[in-house]
């Protein structure tokens, strides 16, 4: 009869296995579609139990580094995580931790100001150029039901051009988390106007090279906007995150 293995000592070996993946991912220059080895291939170089490896490729595959193919001549397929990945990680901590819609709001507007400061400092042509582009669509679409999912985008890609990618992570993250809370509220015609208005000075000192011209035009949108929400929907706004809704 064999001993009984402790369940944190397996979860901890499955873990140590997993972080030894990705190690081996890296050290082999995988890029996302590469096969990883073989169920029996990949026993052999770790010297592991099945259960053990198996485990670990499961916890690899929820952070979105590997997908997990099926069938014949299936196996583990090298992915790339990507922010919803993140996302998702980050909802489930706050939904423990309590945390509101009002608490996601005004860490968006504590890091969305110098967002912009920073992406003035180093968006690229190509930064440029795109979020120009979403901006014609936003005013195209001011009366529509895309202008959400527009203005979240053209905030997105100013997270992006700050050249920071944890500036870009973040932000992104942040507007999934909220989605579905500013979906259900909307903006009015009003406040669309305002909304637009602030974004086109926005890109103008970003244009520009403006640091400080961005970073007054974007603490100023995100102050308001947060205040709109306050009081347009008080009680929307202490809804808790809850794990899922990303």
């Amino acid at each position: 009869m064999q001993p009984k293995v402790d369940d944190s000592r397996k979860a901890k070996r499955a873990l140590t296995l997993a972080q030894d993946i990705v190690r081996d991912i890296e050290a082999g220059a995988h890029v996302a579609g590469d096969r990883l080895a073989r169920e029996d291939e990949m026993l052999a170089r770790y010297d592991v139990a099945r259960a053990t490896l198996r485990e670990a490729l499961r916890f690899l595959e929820l952070q979105g580094v590997i997908h997990l193919q099926l069938g014949r001549g299936g196996g583990p397929v090298v992915a790339r995580p990507q922010t919803g990945d993140f996302a998702n990680s980050l909802s489930l901590i706050l939904h423990f931790m309590e945390a509101d819609l009002r608490g996601l709001l005004e860490l968006r507007e504590t890091i969305a100001a110098d967002v912009a400061a920073y992406a003035a400092q180093r968006a690229t042509t190509g930064d440029l150029s795109a979020l120009a582009d979403c901006l014609k669509e936003l005013e195209r679409n001011e009366a529509s039901s895309q202008f959400e999912e527009l203005n979240r985008r053209f905030h997105d890609m100013l997270g992006w051009a700050s050249g920071n990618p944890l500036f870009g992570l973040l932000t992104s993250a942040l507007h999934m988390l909220t989605r579905e809370f500013s979906l259900s509220l909307g903006y009015s015609a009003q406040e669309r106007a305002v909304q637009l208005r602030f974004l086109r000075r926005v890109l103008e000192a970003v244009r520009k090279g403006d640091a400080e011209g961005a970073r007054q035009a974007m603490a100023r949108l995100v102050a308001g906007s947060a205040s709109y929400l306050a009081q347009r929907s008080p009680e929307l706004v202490s809804q808790k995150v809850r794990w899922g809704q990303t």
